[in-house]
């Protein structure tokens, strides 16, 4: 790991993180460069799990055919893997310090992923959480023991989007699902459900996706689901086993469980690697993903916030975030990252024309989105109604598929 190996061998590529964009970044990278470069994934999970599938985790799915070991899938490709968490980030003197000691790098792709933001809105996250979220497998299957108590205890349940949050279609993917789950059960009418988000309306998923709008709201109100958009949740408190949801101009709602996705942060050890990050712990970078300040590190996915407005999504900061985007936007950064050691041209764009694929899956219905665009999104946003478990059945054909593809590195540069 030291820096005469890493002169002796070539240039010396290091991912942190092994979720859609970091695995994008390094199988790009490692398709780009030659082999006396080495390409490095550093993660503190040893397992991939395929995010969009965990809501249906929550719903007690297992997640046997989501996930995969991630040292054999990359090192079938010549990339080197560590198991261990990144604990920080001299970028001046390009070195990653992990658990396993440090590492020298001549470019840095830092794919970390965030935490949830514990101070922003007070009972959200953080020691005194009053609520859940499906983030990640841990928070999934934490979620998976609150429904179930919710099941076996009926009563009102608050499913939401908070302001800042990035995550934007498992909830709702979460909503139809629950109605279907409480209406099998026969218990449905003991459980009021209501939808929370700060989008401007139901359905704009960070795309303004004006299609989805309007056969979501069709959804849920065929489900009798209330919904309040352009809401924002000021704080969320729990007195026994009822949490309260205040919202701006609303009042504070009373549920008996809240389910709401978090706005993110940047995760500690990267936040507190001396001038990497911007006040919100997030990576500042360029239409090319590569540091403000740093020219040798880049950053994707969650981890980073865009210091300048990317078409066609038409404004700067943290865009709608799926595995599919994620995915592209680190085969994008591989692909500059590549170009900068003199393998390549760096990409012409920073997302791809084909912004989004995604499905939502309710279980007895659902939708397919697309989302297309150079310049703008809202004119080839397309949302197709997908009826009884068409979209079930469409979703886990999908994450197979993916997941094979991830597995065995089978990516095509951008």
């Amino acid at each position: 790991m030291n820096s005469a190996e890493g002169t002796t061998q070539g240039r010396h590529v290091v991912i942190a993180g092994g979720s859609f964009a970091g695995l994008g970044a390094a199988y790009s990278v490692r398709q780009a460069l030659p082999p006396t470069d080495r390409v490095t994934v550093v993660s503190s999970s040893a397992q991939f799990v395929f995010a969009p599938s965990l809501v249906w985790a929550a719903l007690g799915r297992p997640l046997v055919r989501s996930t995969f070991a991630l040292e054999p899938a990359l090192q079938s490709k010549g990339i080197e893997f560590i198991h261990s968490h990144v604990r920080r980030v001299e970028a001046d003197r390009r070195i990653v310090e992990t658990d396993e000691g440090p590492i020298d790098f001549d470019r840095l792709v830092i794919a970390t992923g965030g935490q949830p933001d514990s101070v922003t809105i007070p009972g959200l996250a953080g020691e005194f959480r009053a609520a859940n979220w499906v983030v990640g497998e841990d928070s999934a299957l934490e979620a998976r023991t609150v429904l179930r108590h919710l099941i076996a205890n009926p009563g009102p349940l608050i499913i939401g989007v908070a302001q800042g949050a990035s995550y934007l279609s498992a909830p709702y993917e979460l909503a139809l699902a629950l109605d279907l789950a409480m209406r099998k059960r026969g218990i449905r009418e003991k459980v009021p459900m209501t939808f929370v988000t700060f989008e401007p309306y139901i359905g704009h998923l960070g795309l303004d996706h004006i299609e989805a709008h309007e056969k979501l709201e069709r959804l849920f109100q065929e489900r009798a689901i209330t919904t309040y958009a352009n809401a924002w949740i000021e704080r969320i408190s729990k007195t026994g086993g009822s949490v309260g949801v205040t919202v701006e101009g609303q009042g504070t709602l009373d549920a008996a469980a809240a389910i709401i996705m978090p706005p993110f942060t940047g995760v500690a050890d990267i936040w507190k690697s001396a001038k990497l990050s911007g006040e919100d712990g997030l990576i500042p970078v360029d239409k090319q993903y590569r540091h403000i300040r740093f020219p040798d590190v880049y950053a994707v996915g969650v981890a980073a916030r865009f210091n300048e407005t990317i078409e066609p999504l038409g404004y700067y900061g943290k865009p709608p975030h799926t595995g599919y985007l994620s995915l592209h936007m680190g085969k994008i950064a591989g692909k500059n990252v590549a170009a900068s050691l003199g393998h390549g041209s760096p990409s012409r764009r920073t997302l791809p024309e084909m912004v989004d694929i995604r499905v939502l899956d309710g279980g007895d219905a659902g939708l397919l989105l697309t989302s297309r665009g150079k310049n703008q999104l809202q004119m080839h946003n397309r949302a197709r109604s997908l009826s009884g478990r068409s979209a079930h059945f469409l979703k886990k054909a999908i994450e197979r598929y993916l997941v094979w593809r991830l597995r065995t590195g089978r990516i095509n540069l951008p």
